[in-house]
């Protein structure tokens, strides 16, 4: 089945008004994206922040008739500001699928490899982790992960137990686990991901190595390596929970902070670990500490 999608670039100031428009026309669903590269970052708890430049797409079934349409939205909006409307037909696939085919590996430290289930790597002595992220974070692909990737890849990991709290498509948990690691927790609030670690960890033959756990029912027992690689606010708020679960001498990892965020995280851990210089990726920094004795 073909779908229509028809896209209104517009500005902050219409995107409610839009937005209702196309769900009273019948759209099957509405989207709100950026049109101008302008990231939010964790936007105060009970808010909806919206980008000054947006497009708000809407999906329609291929046989409702949208030949009048523009004319229908020059009647609503008339001269009220800046909008343009574009129609195109989309091809009924299996999305996340073509995510999968067009992912291309990536590797980390001397000869680790993240790829998808759809693709091979040429070296017979490489290590591959083999992912499908489903619904959940995690591919390697953007910074706050890859950084944790190379920590990872370049550490020796050998017997150690990780915990990868907030582990989403569960990368790094799997990660440390080909890499030498003895065991790993995955810990996260988004059922998704629990769905998604232990699926991943079946693909890669490491599930009898992983236990996952949302974030109300995980164990308090301190290990060697934790990771947390989820944004600058959590990590502060759950600075207590998170520090506890490190041994002393264990190593610390945080991620998903951007540079500017760096002195706060550090802050609200420094009283229990000693901190290496960060890690900085395009604006992302990763931190790695030692817990004190």
């Amino acid at each position: 089945m073909a779908w229509q999608q028809l896209t209104i670039a517009t500005t902050q100031e219409l995107a409610a008004t839009i937005e209702g428009l196309l769900e009273n026309l019948g759209a099957l669903s509405v989207t709100i994206t950026d049109r101008a590269d302008q990231p939010i970052y964790e936007p105060p708890l009970n808010s909806t922040p919206l980008w000054q430049h947006v497009s708000i797409t809407g999906l329609f079934d291929e046989q409702d008739d949208l030949k009048n349409i523009e004319q229908f939205f020059n009647q609503q909006l008339g001269h009220q500001g800046e909008w343009q409307l574009t129609i195109e037909r989309l091809e009924d696939q299996v999305w996340e699928r073509v995510w999968l085919e067009n992912f291309q590996p990536i590797k980390f430290g001397d000869n680790f490899w993240v790829c998808s289930t759809e693709h091979d790597i040429a070296d017979s002595n490489a290590t591959l982790l083999r992912l499908d992220p489903g619904l959940a974070f995690g591919t390697g692909t953007h910074p706050t992960t890859a950084l944790c990737l190379d920590w990872l890849a370049k550490h020796d990991l050998t017997k150690s137990n990780i915990i990868d709290f907030g582990c989403g498509s569960g990368i790094l948990a799997i990660a440390g686990l080909l890499l030498g690691a003895k065991s790993a927790i995955g810990i996260d609030i988004d059922p998704q991901a629990l769905i998604a670690t232990t699926s991943n960890a079946e693909q890669n033959n490491v599930l009898d190595k992983v236990k996952v756990y949302a974030a109300d029912q995980y164990p308090r027992k301190p290990q060697a390596i934790v990771i947390a690689n989820i944004l600058a606010e959590p990590l502060i708020s759950l600075s207590s929970d998170i520090s506890a679960l490190v041994k002393p001498k264990g190593h610390l990892l945080l991620s998903g902070i951007l540079s500017e965020q760096v002195t706060q995280v550090i802050s609200a851990y420094q009283h229990e670990f000693i901190f290496c210089p960060a890690t900085i990726r395009d604006n992302w920094a990763c931190l790695h500490a030692v817990k004190k004795t």
